[in-house]
């Protein structure tokens, strides 16, 4: 399965299959830490292959499983240490917290359409599991609001962390008569990632799509948990540029 999910995670398949199968060179190099997160994420795939997955489902949840793994093993590389705050010791019911937040992100994952989301909905699993900061149940949190938003609002998520670098338009639009569906999409887009407190506009109100001020968005609150546990700051600039030349006309 995590072969199939070469098409989305690429040269991360090398990486993961090697820390998933353990060995001087896989999780056994991170410790105990790292033996327990290759036991979650090769538990789950295990799981996964078992059920009945569509052709692209298994492409998706093998891609994600692969980007998970292979990000854990590059943090464990550089020397980082794993959360010690009993995330993946075992409950009651025999699961850890690890368990529940990364089958989240791969159930999820597996129905998520818009393919170019998954290496940022990978990347929870492999940042959370570092961040004692992310308590469990803000974890899944942060999964459920991710399934909700589109890939271009975590475009402007980044955008919005980003925006001393960019040149956006200052103003509002309540004087402008005609929006081209262009803009008018995005500015939904912006009103809704207001709408769940995600962004703010400098602390005016927005009650329309007419009230946003792109030179004035910023992240706040869980948008700033996103842009960090979901790496959004490396989404690739050409996937930016279409929505910065509209939001700064």
């Amino acid at each position: 399965m995590i072969g199939a999910g070469a098409d989305i995670a690429g040269a991360a398949v090398g990486g993961a299959l090697g820390f998933l199968a353990g060995g001087p060179g896989g999780a056994a190099a991170g410790g105990a830490g790292g033996a327990m997160a290759a036991h979650v994420l090769r538990g789950l795939g295990e799981e996964a292959a078992n059920r009945l997955l569509g052709p692209r489902e298994k492409v998706r949840v093998g891609g994600a499983l692969a980007i998970a793994a292979s990000k854990i093993r590059d943090r464990i590389e550089r020397g980082e240490t794993l959360r010690q705050d009993g995330f993946f010791e075992p409950k009651g019911n025999g699961r850890s917290d690890a368990d529940e937040v990364a089958e989240s992100v791969l159930l999820k994952c597996q129905r998520e359409a818009e393919e170019k989301k998954i290496p940022y909905m990978a990347f929870l699993i492999g940042n959370i599991a570092f961040d004692a900061q992310i308590s469990p149940g803000l974890a899944h949190q942060i999964v459920k609001t991710t399934e909700a938003l589109t890939y271009r609002q975590l475009c402007l998520l980044k955008i919005a962390a980003l925006r001393q670098n960019y040149q956006l338009r200052a103003g509002d639009y309540r004087g402008q008569q005609r929006f081209d569906k262009s803009l008018y999409e995005l500015l939904y887009e912006c009103l809704d990632l207001y709408h769940r407190a995600l962004v703010n506009f400098g602390g005016e109100v927005a009650f329309g799509p007419t009230d946003i001020k792109p030179g004035s968005m910023s992240v706040q609150g869980m948008g700033a948990d996103l842009f960090n546990q979901m790496g959004l700051a490396t989404i690739p600039q050409p996937d930016l540029d279409p929505i910065i030349a509209e939001l700064s006309k």
